[in-house]
């Protein structure tokens, strides 16, 4: 740096020399990081390749492919069985609330309206008969 045509002040050559000295040093670390990375990516490449080689020439039993399959079968029947009873369960309900709403709109009562009034009618006729009994015989008009 001394050496050059150009004139730099006395008191920034001390750390213009610092300076130039740091980047050296970085720029050395910097190839070697770069070279290291290169080379841990050719090995990663090489393991993939060598991964994929092994998956492309693997060869299935029948034994395993029978056993692969029937593991699917299993799982897929098992969706199926899930998906069978969500759908029962909403249909179940949709139907209840479309029964409701015929009900409502032709002023049917439903079979629960039904018994229900028919067990109020049971004890209205039981309360009846209770007060029939303290009361004695009911007399018509012209017994003697």
């Amino acid at each position: 740096m001394a050496e050059k045509n150009t004139k730099v002040p006395e008191f920034l050559r001390e750390p213009l020399e610092a300076a130039q000295a740091r980047l050296e040093t970085l720029e050395e670390e910097t190839q070697r990081v770069v070279k290291d990375l290169v080379h841990r990516g050719k090995a990663s490449r090489r393991e993939l390749t060598d991964m994929v080689q092994r998956l492309a020439k693997q060869d299935w039993t029948l034994d395993e492919l029978r056993g692969r399959l029937e593991k699917l079968r299993a799982q897929g029947k098992e969706l199926a069985s899930d998906y069978a009873d969500r759908a029962r369960a909403e249909a179940a309900g949709r139907l209840v609330e479309l029964q409701a709403k015929a009900i409502s709109f032709l002023g049917v009562a439903s079979r629960e309206q039904v018994e229900e009034l028919s067990k109020e009618l049971a004890r209205l006729s039981r309360k009846l008969e209770k007060g029939k009994a303290r009361k004695g015989p009911v007399r018509r008009t012209g017994e003697v």
